[in-house]
């Protein structure tokens, strides 16, 4: 188990979390995923704003996507694991002949949906599914992707053996991952909040930087009109004074301990995080060959973005640099302790 992997190291909060609450293992899917509006925010360009060129994080996305298709070199039917909102799935769909997402979460699924209408995209194909058990035959697709959703899954070593399977030979699987080696401190805590029918969601993260892996719970409160009064008062302490209830007990221990009589529930699930050099071994031991740490296109972007953002690109000159930035980042290998992303082949 994943869980194995990891050092115990509980703060104050955790403690009561797991002392009072009792909570249940769980999944990202079920727990965030599922409960999740939006992600970005219900920012993410093309699939819920215009993109604009202009704007250095638009940039930056056009410059991520096409470093997918640089790296998946002539795919033409892709797989993307756990596409979430539909990023890259949907992004992606105009650079290969179809793409299939794999996504766990149903309200993930009926985001997808809703946004292959608004796009008005016909080679796109989702499918509820669990990542460590791929309901696709062998060799079915000769590229797969996978943005920061590895180590989301309840087991990053079988969703990997799984894509090894349903790529053809000679396929190609580019993965990028939320690094481990990009926290500064040890402990970092997260505060989120979520709403459903039945609920109101207080999610409490952990990430720990060495080594990486992360335990996120999830407290559920009964959805009243009295709770969401409270809920209204922490999320804006928690804009005052930062999303850490170690520094602030406010905003954790006390708010909870207030609150108690109406916690219907709680949850939890531990992740393992890599770095780059941790998943380049993984994709070997996995049997994938030519396996490279390359820089991500957008790592480039954001790097010349200096000299570019006053050169008043049009739309089609910020794609083709972005094609650019693509094309040179496969030939670019980076060091195993960047935390760039890692591309990997399937024997023929």
């Amino acid at each position: 188990m994943i869980a194995t992997h990891m050092a115990k190291k509980y703060t104050v909060l955790e403690t009561w979390i797991v002392n009072t609450t009792k909570p249940v293992e769980s999944n990202s899917a079920e727990q965030t995923f599922d409960r999740m509006d939006r992600q970005a925010g219900g920012k993410l360009p093309v699939i819920d704003v215009p993109i604009e060129y202009g704007l250095e994080e638009h940039f930056i996305d056009e410059a991520r996507v096409r470093d997918f298709a640089a790296h998946l070199g002539g795919a033409q039917e892709v797989l993307d694991i756990g596409p979430g909102d539909g990023w890259p799935l949907l992004r992606i769909a105009p650079l290969f002949k179809a793409v299939t997402g794999a996504e766990p979460a149903q309200r993930r699924v009926d985001a997808i949906n809703a946004g292959v209408e608004k796009l008005g995209l016909k080679n796109v194909t989702v499918k509820k599914v669990a990542p460590t058990e791929l309901d696709f035959p062998n060799n079915r697709f000769d590229g797969a992707v996978a943005a920061s959703s590895i180590e989301q899954s309840p087991d990053p070593y079988k969703t990997i053996s799984e894509v090894f399977r349903v790529l053809k030979p000679g396929g190609r699987f580019r993965v990028v991952f939320e690094p481990g080696e990009s926290r500064e401190r040890e402990l970092t805590e997260g505060l989120a909040f979520s709403e459903t029918a039945d609920s109101l969601g207080y999610h409490y993260s952990l990430k720990h930087s060495r080594p990486p892996w992360e335990r996120n719970y999830l407290v559920k409160f009964a959805n009243t009109p009295e709770v969401k009064e409270e809920f209204r008062k922490l999320r804006d302490l928690v804009d005052r004074l930062g999303p850490s209830p170690s520094a602030n007990q406010e905003i954790g221990q006390q708010f909870l301990e207030r609150n108690q009589a109406a916690i219907t529930g709680a949850s939890f699930y531990e992740l393992e995080h890599f770095t780059s050099e941790t998943m380049r071994q993984t994709l070997e031991e996995a049997g994938f060959v030519n396996v490279r740490i390359t820089w991500s296109a957008g790592t480039l972007a954001r790097a010349v973005w200096p000299r570019l953002k006053d050169a008043a690109l049009t739309d089609v000159q910020a794609q083709a640099v972005c094609a650019g930035l693509a094309d040179l980042s496969v030939r670019l290998d980076a060091s195993s302790g960047s935390g760039e992303p890692v591309v990997a082949t399937k024997p023929a």
